[in-house]
């Protein structure tokens, strides 16, 4: 008859290979599978600059003056902007707008806009996928005022364009 120790060690052996896994179902517990995914990209929405450009209108003449000419009180400095959008993707919609509250020094502005954009409000417009590659033209006509001290550099400030996208 086997002695205690012998008994133990075969107990311990057998304890040993059931508790490593060898020879059980452990792989029929689990089970793993791999999916490819799918490829995301991004949409694109941007707005590029084509042309701009300012000039001087005086009364009593019937060319543009260049935009360096010396002003007088009723000139009227025209500036004129083109911009071109870009949009692309999925549901994607985004806001088109003009900021003219960087320009100063000169009289009221006169904002006349061209564009094939649907309108949302005041220099505001709507861009979609469909309007990519839609060219928008902001022409700004601001008047010398009649106080203007002579000798005086204005710096009439600038245009802004904002191509912002608005989520769903």
């Amino acid at each position: 008859m086997p002695s205690r120790l012998t008994r133990a060690a075969v107990a311990a052996g057998l304890a040993t290979v059931l508790l490593s896994g060898g020879g059980t179902t452990l792989a029929g517990w689990n089970d793993a599978e791999q999916r490819d995914l799918a490829a995301v990209s991004a949409g694109e929405l941007s707005v590029e600059p084509l042309a701009a450009a300012t000039v001087v209108l005086r009364p009593g003449t019937t060319q543009p003056l260049p935009a360096g000419t010396a002003l007088v009180p009723g000139d009227v400095v025209r500036v004129t902007s083109t911009v071109r959008v870009a949009a692309s993707g999925d549901l994607l919609t985004g806001r088109l707008a003009l900021d003219t509250t960087a320009l100063r020094g000169l009289g009221g502005a006169t904002v006349t806009v061209t564009t094939p954009l649907p309108g949302a409000g005041p220099h505001r417009w709507t861009v979609t996928p469909e309007h990519d590659g839609a060219r928008t033209t902001a022409v700004v006509e601001l008047t010398v005022p009649a106080g203007l001290p002579q000798h005086m550099t204005l710096d009439a400030g600038a245009l802004r364009w904002t191509l912002t996208q608005e989520m769903p």
